[in-house]
C-alpha cells in the first residue's frame, strides 16, 4: 500500500472523522449538513480504495472507504454520544438484512480470491453503517420535508451536469455523475419516482412544489438521454404506477388531473424530440449483447446448482472465463479470457456467487421493505407520507424490474441508495400509528374551529336578528 494511502486513511479515521463527530455533538446543526451531503455523495462518489485490484471485473475493486461512509459514521457515532437521541442498532428489517450478510460470509468457503471476497464484504458492511445513520437521523429529526428538499436538490445537479455532458461535450448516452448510464437509471428511479409521490400527494410549500416539479422534470429528461432502453421502459411504468396509485389510494383532484395531463403533453414533446435516437437504441442493439446475456444466464444457473454455498462473492469472474467449462460452449467461437464478464441480472449473479439460498435471503430482504411499504400505503391512505409510500413503492418496483436485467444495483451508488430508501421504508413504519394519531389530531382540531365557526356565526345571526326584532318593536 502507498504510503500517501496510508497517511489518507490515518488521517481519515484518526482526525477526520472524531472531527465532524465532536462538531455534530457540539453544534446538531452540523448533523444536518452531514446528512445532505451523505445524500449527495451517494449520486458522485468521492471514495478511495485500498489493496485495489483495479481491472477486477468485479463488483467491488478494493477495500473502498467514501465519502458516503465519512459522514454515514460521523453522523452515527454524535446520535450515540448525545442523550438526546435513541439509536436503534437493528431497525425493521435487519435480520433479513443479516440473512443475506450471513450467505456473503459463507460464500468465503468455496471462493478462490479471497482478496476480492473481502471486498464485498467491507462493502457490504459500511452499507449498514449508512442505512443505520440515515434511519436513526430520520427517525429522531422526523423531518421528512428535509430530506425531500435535498433529495430534490441532488436531481437537479445531476440534471445540470447532464446537460452540459450532452449539449456541451457532445456525448450520446449520458451518465451525469454515475460510472454508467445504467447506474444512473435505477438512481432516478428510487428517487424521480420519490419526488412525484410527494409532488401529487403530500402538502407542501410553494417552494418545495417548484422543487419537486424541477426535480422530477430534471429526472424525465435524464432518463430520456441515457438512451437505456431498459431504463426507458421501466421508469415510464414507473410514473404509470404513481399516477395510478395516486388516485387508486388519494382520489382524483384538481393538482392531480393537471400534473398529470401537463406532464402527458411535456413528455410526449419530448419523448417526440427524441425518439429516432431512442428506436435507434431499440432496432440497432448489436445481436452479440443479447447473445451475451444469454449465455452468462445459463452458465450462472449452472453455477448455483453446482455448489450449495455458491462460489464466493466477487468471484463470479473466475468461473465465467475461459479456464472453466460453464460457457466453454461459447467460448469455443470466439476469444476465450482468463476472466470472464459479469451476468447481467443480480439475481443470477447473487445465485452463482452465494447459492440458490443465498438468492433466497436476497429475495427477502427485498420483499421485507416491499411488504412494509404496501402496509404504510394502506394505513396512510390519505394522510401525510401516503406520497412518500407510493413514490418508494414505484421505485422499488422499477429497481427490482431493471434488475433482472442489469447488476448496477451492486455498485455503490445504487446500493447506498437502495439503503437510504429501505431506512425511509423502516422509519415511515416505526412511526405508522404517530403519524395517523397526528393526523386525526388535527382532524379533530379542524372540525372543532369549524364547528366554533359556524356556533359564533349562528350566535352572530342570533344577536342581528334580535336587534331587528327590538328596533321593529320600537
Amino acid at each position: 500500500m502507498p504510503l500517501l494511502k496510508i497517511v489518507a486513511f490515518l488521517f481519515v479515521f484518526l482526525y477526520l472523522m472524531p472531527f465532524m463527530t465532536a462538531l455534530c455533538c457540539m453544534f446538531p446543526t452540523f448533523r444536518h449538513v452531514c446528512f445532505a451531503c451523505l445524500l449527495y455523495f451517494t449520486s458522485n462518489e468521492l471514495s478511495m480504495s485500498f489493496l485495489p485490484i483495479p481491472d477486477w471485473p468485479g463488483t467491488a475493486r478494493g477495500y473502498t472507504v467514501s465519502a458516503v461512509y465519512l459522514f454515514a459514521a460521523s453522523l452515527l457515532l454524535s446520535m450515540m454520544f448525545s442523550f438526546k437521541y435513541k439509536v436503534k442498532l437493528f431497525p425493521p428489517g435487519a435480520f433479513t438484512y443479516f440473512l443475506y450478510y450471513l450467505a456473503i460470509l459463507l460464500s468465503g468457503i468455496n471462493a478462490v480470491h479471497m482478496r476480492q471476497w473481502g471486498f464485498e464484504v467491507f462493502k457490504m458492511f459500511w452499507m449498514y453503517i449508512t442505512f443505520l445513520a440515515v434511519f436513526n437521523y430520520l427517525n429522531n429529526s422526523r423531518n421528512l420535508f428535509f430530506f425531500a428538499y435535498v433529495v430534490c436538490c441532488i436531481l437537479i445537479v445531476l440534471f445540470i451536469v447532464g446537460f452540459y455532458q450532452k449539449y456541451r461535450m457532445g456525448i450520446f448516452q449520458i451518465r451525469s455523475t454515475f460510472p454508467h448510464q445504467n447506474s444512473l437509471s435505477l438512481y432516478l428511479e428510487l428517487f424521480g419516482l420519490l419526488t412525484l409521490g410527494i409532488l401529487m400527494n403530500e402538502q407542501m410549500s410553494r417552494l418545495l412544489f417548484f422543487l419537486c416539479l424541477c426535480a422530477f422534470g430534471s429526472s424525465v429528461l435524464l432518463i430520456i438521454f441515457t438512451y437505456s432502453r431498459g431504463g426507458l421502459v421501466v421508469y415510464f411504468g414507473g410514473i404509470a404506477i404513481v399516477c395510478a396509485l395516486s388516485i387508486l389510494f388519494n382520489g382524483f383532484s384538481t393538482r392531480r388531473l393537471t400534473l398529470m395531463l401537463v406532464g402527458l403533453l411535456v413528455m410526449l414533446t419530448i419523448v417526440g424530440y427524441a425518439l429516432p435516437r431512442i428506436v435507434a437504441r431499440f432496432t440497432r442493439a448489436p445481436e452479440s449483447s443479447k447473445n451475451t446475456r444469454i449465455v452468462l444466464a445459463l452458465a450462472s444457473k449452472r453455477m448455483a446448482n453446482d455448489t450449495r454455498l455458491g462460489f464466493g462473492a466477487n468471484n463470479y469472474s473466475e468461473y465465467s472465463g475461459g479456464e472453466y467449462n460453464y460457457v466453454q460452449d461459447y467460448y469455443a467461437e470466439n476469444d476465450s479470457p482468463r476472466y470472464g464478464g459479469i451476468v447481467e441480472t443480480i439475481y443470477l449473479l447473487v445465485a452463482a456467487e452465494c447459492g440458490w439460498w443465498g438468492l433466497g435471503t436476497l429475495i427477502l430482504w427485498f420483499l421485507y421493505y416491499y411488504l412494509s411499504d404496501i402496509i404504510s400505503m394502506f394505513v396512510l391512505r390519505k394522510m401525510p407520507c401516503s406520497g412518500l409510500a407510493i413514490g418508494i413503492f414505484a421505485g422499488l418496483t422499477c429497481n427490482y424490474w431493471h434488475s433482472t436485467l442489469e447488476w448496477s444495483l451492486k455498485q455503490y451508488n445504487n446500493f447506498e441508495g437502495q439503503m437510504i430508501i429501505y431506512a425511509l421504508v423502516g422509519v415511515i413504519a416505526v412511526n405508522r400509528k404517530n403519524i395517523k394519531a397526528a393526523y386525526q389530531r388535527k382532524q379533530e382540531w379542524i372540525e372543532r374551529q369549524r364547528r366554533e365557526r359556524e356556533k359564533a356565526e349562528l350566535e352572530r345571526k342570533k344577536r342581528i336578528l334580535a336587534t331587528l326584532e327590538t328596533e321593529n318593536v320600537r
